[in-house]
């Protein structure tokens, strides 16, 4: 039976001359043309699916060029052992040539190691690996203090850049005497610019909350409104906090203008997306002046109290949120309210110092500080006392108002009453007889815990 003639093997486009070259590189010769066709089939039909492979990674990645690294990841899923190759310090490589008995073959001229040397040097530092940090640029577009972002530069108060400039000045006059044409330009500082929409917006916010309540009040409303839910008012919040000061500041006496200015401030508060940290050197003395002012309408007003309880609340709101960041934030406030309820003439003038609102505000505003600093001004310091001296002069209807609310002050911040022997006297010592005689009618269990106070404080006394 005669043999089938095999199917000649058809040559492809990698050349047959450079499977004899690494052939013979080996010391393989005599490859006949058939062995060779077939070798460069298989070498080109490799090839083909190495770059398939690597093309793969290249389209994953958004790629349009091939990289060595997409051979790299090709290697690996084929499985097989990748490339090694060294790294020169040029481009073109160094080869010498080294005489074999299968002929001449060139060899990358590699460098030397001394072994003696390799051994003495000190061992690398092992690699940690890759990790992970968190880093952030900004939070609520203010940059943190942390090492990874640059230090804020100290601009200066403008004062102290006047005479660095003349300085400036005079060596430039003199080094271009001299031959010299350097020159010196100090810029001053870029001004915040606002977007046209938001000064549009800033233009119909604030007459609005101009107008007066009664004639547009869907119109304010409206106004706080925006205020408390727009998120897109970040560049405005240094504006209407100064927008809201200044119109405090002249308007004590027109209560319209102050219930809209606390309004802001609350609808500031509210606002999540807004970040009023930054101005709370600007909103807390604020709303102190609206606590603690003497041009509101004497008692009974309404509206006066009503604005004085407001403004006590926000105090109480922002010392909760921002104590913890701020640790002397809530005894700062509390030292002022302790001069306001002791009527220190030097802090709130000869005025305020004599008014029975501006008192009474500091009740209110040490109520929302906290139970502790309450007690201590109103009790253990004898506030009430002063409270209830100036109060003797104001009518029944006053009186009644001021006692009311002193007594629900009381009822919050006192501590649980306990089985103690009570002293009238010294409760009357402690807040005045006007108020000690209202106590028994309108709570009179507030009597045994202002006594349980008195002798907690004794027994600390007594302890120190």
């Amino acid at each position: 039976m005669e043999d089938k003639p095999r199917p000649e093997i058809q040559a492809g486009i990698y050349p047959t001359e450079v499977i004899r070259d690494v052939a013979e590189s080996v010391g393989i010769t005599g490859l006949t043309d058939t062995v060779a066709t077939g070798l460069a089939g298989d070498v080109e039909y490799r090839i083909t699916l190495l770059i398939e492979e690597a093309s793969k990674f290249m389209k994953h990645s958004k790629r349009t060029a091939l990289l060595p690294c997409d051979i790299e990841n090709a290697l690996k899923v084929l499985n097989i052992e990748p490339l090694y190759s060294p790294h020169p310090a040029t481009s073109i490589p160094t080869y010498r040539r080294v005489a074999t008995p299968a002929g001449p073959v060139f060899a990358l001229e590699d460098k030397e190691i001394d072994f003696e040397k390799a051994l003495r040097e000190p061992l690398p530092r092992l690699s940690k690996g890759p990790s992970y940090t968190s880093h952030w640029l900004a939070i609520e577009g203010v940059q943190p203090l942390i090492p990874q972002n640059p230090a804020p530069t100290d601009n200066g108060p403008m004062h102290q850049l006047a005479p660095a400039q003349a300085a400036l000045n005079n060596n430039n006059n003199n080094g271009a005497g001299v031959g010299g044409t350097a020159s010196t330009t100090i810029h001053p500082p870029v001004k915040h610019l606002l977007s046209h929409e938001l000064q549009l917006y800033y233009i119909r916010l604030t007459s609005a909350l101009l107008s007066p309540a009664t004639n547009v009040p869907e119109a304010r409303e409206a106004a706080l409104a925006s205020l408390r839910g727009d998120p897109g008012l970040g560049g405005l919040v240094p504006y209407l906090v100064r927008f809201a000061g200044e119109k405090v500041s002249t308007n004590l006496s027109n209560l319209d203008i102050i219930d809209a200015m606390v309004g802001v401030v609350h609808s500031l508060i509210d606002n999540q997306t807004l970040f009023i940290e930054p101005y709370l050197h600007q909103i807390l003395p604020l709303l102190l002046t609206t606590l603690l002012t003497s041009s509101y309408p004497a008692p009974p007003d309404q509206k006066a109290l009503w604005l004085r309880q407001k403004s006590a609340s926000l105090i109480a709101r922002l010392l909760n949120d921002y104590s913890n960041s701020y640790p002397t934030l809530s005894g700062r406030v509390a030292k002022t309210l302790f001069k306001a309820l002791s009527g220190d003439d030097q802090v709130l003038g000869e005025s305020a110092s004599t008014d029975i609102g501006t008192r009474f505000g500091s009740v209110l505003g040490l109520k929302a500080i906290g139970k502790n600093t309450a007690v201590r001004a109103l009790i253990h310091e004898k506030g009430l006392k002063g409270l209830s001296e100036l109060a003797e002069s104001l009518n029944d209807e006053a009186k009644m108002q001021m006692i009311d609310v002193v007594i629900e002050v009381l009822a919050e911040v006192l501590p649980e009453a306990k089985a103690v022997e009570i002293n009238s006297s010294q409760i009357e010592d402690t807040c005045g007889s006007l108020i000690a005689s209202q106590i028994p009618v309108k709570k009179p269990e507030l009597t045994s815990s202002i006594a349980t106070a008195l002798q907690e404080e004794s027994g600390a006394e007594e302890n120190v």
